[in-house]
């Protein structure tokens, strides 16, 4: 059912363009991100990672609103953007301050036990956030499919999460690989076309590449390779972002609807009722 829903989540992105606008919206966001500092607008890089948060729930909703309705329209999209917004903008902050406190909570015993535990702080915070973004990962999808509200939205992605644990698995090393596989292969384009470029680099004694900065990168590419770099970044972040939204919603609504077709009750003759 886990690959199932991999073709069903190319199927969707196929037939329903409206589908990639998540993707190409992301991608937008990632060439502005990356132009935006390099040419001396650092004072707009916290608007533009506010405008994304901002940004995403919408997005979210209406891919989520779209395939739940079977209705892949652009009005029933940005419809089912306004409608869900809050249901996942919610849970999303709420989980945001719970990763923060669950931080501040570890950080202050780790740094009165001193130098030789604060040393391993680094993995063991990182081990609490991938963790909870683990158990909670499909907390939008729940609250889209099923309507439900903030906090009964994480609490069933939780549940999700432990009562189709293989098959999450599953679909996050599907979707560590997609992004893997995209990301070497703009690596490849990326290489391709700078290569003229890079060239000094192939030229230099190992001790004189660990001395190389980002700074000596971009001055070596110059203005036409940054907006390069900033194009093949983007190309890969619209193929990811639309794959991994039609997937995740795919995913839920297969495994969801299997368990929801699951629950009933036998009567006193033994015949079977669905709830």
């Amino acid at each position: 059912m886990t690959l199932e829903s991999v073709t069903g989540a190319a199927g969707l992105l196929r037939q329903h363009p409206v589908l990639w606008s998540v993707g190409l919206v992301m991608g937008a966001l990632a060439v502005l991100n990356l132009v935006i500092p390099i040419y001396g607008g650092a004072f707009y890089t916290e608007p533009l990672a506010l405008l994304q948060v901002l940004v995403m729930p919408f997005l979210a909703g209406g891919v989520y609103g779209t395939i739940r309705g079977e209705n892949f329209s652009f009005g029933e999209f940005v419809q089912s953007g306004k409608t869900y917004y809050f249901r996942i903008l919610l849970p999303a902050l709420v989980i945001f301050f719970a990763v923060i406190l669950t931080l501040f909570l570890l950080t202050i015993p780790l740094a009165l036990l001193g130098v030789g535990a604060a040393a391993n702080m680094a993995a063991l915070l990182f081990g609490v956030i991938l963790s909870i973004a683990f158990f909670t990962f499909f907390y939008d999808t729940v609250a889209v499919f099923e309507e439900t509200g903030v906090f009964e939205s994480i609490r069933r992605s939780i549940e999700f999460v432990m009562n189709n644990l293989g098959s999450v698995l599953v679909f996050y090393l599907i979707n560590i690989v997609t992004f893997a596989v995209l990301g070497f292969a703009g690596l490849f384009a990326w290489t391709a076309l700078l290569v003229n470029k890079l060239e000094p680099l192939v030229n230099m004694s190992p001790d004189e590449l660990q001395a190389v900065m980002p700074e000596d990168i971009l001055a070596l590419i110059g203005t036409e390779g940054i907006w390069i770099t900033a194009i093949v970044y983007a190309v890969v972040l619209v193929l990811f972002s639309a794959f991994l939204y039609a997937y995740k919603a795919s995913f839920f609504k297969k495994h969801a609807g299997a368990v929801q077709a699951e629950q009933g009750e036998y009567d006193e003759k033994g015949r079977w009722y669905k709830y």
